[in-house]
């Protein structure tokens, strides 16, 4: 008789290819616009998808944001389900306008992320004795990710054209950890042997972004200090980019009646992770500085992703696509009515992601919606992202989520030079 045991899931399985989930690169308040950005360009935030969009930023003020997530999973296959939370930094960032046409953004966030673990288990008894049982335990097992620290710096080449290049350096790490044991019973004695293998991916190296954003504003026939309509569209390219990495490889035993024993262990350098080109473009339209609509689409063919050592999880992974599409309204920014200067927002967006697993192409797609409230120099925003992804068929999962993100984007006044009489 053979008994099959279901696999057991913590947080997502889909984090065992590549390097795992790629967050999301925005700031916190786009997540609530279906995760859109790349032309949008205006004085109360700063645009880390984009590095050309910061040209708007007032002079004077420096821009600070801070976010984090608190993220509910549940995760399904065909036979069983799991619920997991998870609390997560975001991103760190900040920015200043230099001159009218001249800014500068740094950030600092998590670029990647990895958490699964699943079992397969098989035990076979003896059909002529009962009493001797036989089977063994697949274990696999990661953690990790990688962050990322960058500097960006964007500049207004003509009055309606800005032009931006962003600098990063990525670091971190990938543990993978495969464990199998051999078990045995007869007679009710227990004997066993596991073996261990660890893989620690140590890995760092430099990428850079460009960004381009056109915009035209037209001036109301009413009222010439008010535009009436502003239009923009953004784009970037990230470059195939080469990171150095290097193995912490353990390979070890234990067995219940012979102790253990390091069969292995070592450090190599294996050359060079590649990260593969990312493009992106974007729409956006204002009107009387009430309502903003905003579009984007971004692609990245990780089919061209490479790790030494890990071909096989590799050749399941093809080309990401994402659409997304945003809108936000407030019905007056300097008005003394407190309710009237609220930012409403909501978004949706859907994604044919770098998976494709069992002949079926993962896809991830959810619904956005959220709320800026404004205190003063600060604007507390709320974002909220309903979404499924993956699907039980195919001997797959499902995961449905929901991710609370809050974000406070801070404004203090800089440079200016005190006077006292």
């Amino acid at each position: 008789m053979i008994k099959a045991g279901a696999q057991n899931v913590t947080n997502s399985p889909y984090t065992r290819y590549g390097i795992g989930d790629i967050n999301y690169s925005g700031i916190g308040h786009n997540i609530a616009l279906g995760g859109t950005s790349i032309a949008e360009n205006t004085q109360f935030f700063l645009n880390s998808v984009n590095p050309a969009c910061n040209t708007n930023l007032m002079m004077q003020r420096f821009v600070f944001d801070l976010g984090f997530d608190v993220k509910y999973t549940q995760m399904s296959s065909s036979s069983q389900s799991q619920r997991n939370q998870n609390t997560t930094f975001k991103y760190l960032a900040g920015g200043f306008a230099v001159k009218p046409w001249w800014s500068f953004m740094f950030q600092l966030k998590p670029y990647s992320s990895v958490g699964y673990k699943s079992v397969d288990s098989t035990y076979i008894s003896n059909s002529s004795n009962a009493s001797e049982v036989f089977g063994y335990k697949e274990t696999y097992t990661g953690k990790g990710g990688l962050s990322q620290v960058s500097l960006a710096t964007a500049f207004k080449a003509f009055k309606m054209l800005s032009l931006g290049v962003e600098g990063q350096f990525l670091f971190g790490n990938l543990e993978r950890y495969h464990d199998i044991e051999q078990v045995s019973y007869t007679y009710g004695t227990k004997d066993s042997t596991k073996v261990y293998h660890t893989n620690n991916y140590l890995i760092h190296g430099f990428n850079y972004k460009l960004g381009f954003e056109f915009e035209k504003t037209f001036i109301s026939s009413k009222d010439s200090l008010k535009p009436a309509l502003k239009v923009a569209v953004g784009g970037f390219l990230s470059n195939e980019a080469k990171l150095s990495t290097s193995n912490e490889m353990l390979l070890y035993t234990l067995g219940s009646q012979t102790g253990s024993y390091v069969v292995a262990s070592d450090t190599a350098e294996l050359g060079k992770v590649t990260l593969p080109m990312s493009y992106g473009l974007g729409f956006s339209v204002e009107l009387f500085d009430k309502l903003m609509i905003n579009t984007d689409y971004q692609y990245q063919d990780w089919s061209k992703f490479s790790i030494p050592g890990e071909e096989t999880t590799t050749s399941t992974l093809g080309a990401n696509k994402y659409y997304g599409l945003g809108m936000q309204f407030v019905a007056s920014k300097y008005s003394s009515r407190y309710y009237k200067t609220i930012n409403y927002r909501v978004g949706i967006h859907r994604s044919d992601t770098y998976l494709n697993m069992n002949g079926y192409n993962v896809q991830d797609q959810g619904f956005t919606f959220g709320l800026g409230f404004p205190l003063r120099s600060l604007l507390l925003n709320v974002s909220c992202d309903f979404g499924v992804r993956g699907t039980t068929e195919y001997n797959l999962y499902k995961e449905k989520y929901w991710l609370l993100h809050f974000n406070v984007t801070a404004h203090d006044v800089w440079f200016v030079k005190r006077k006292f009489q």
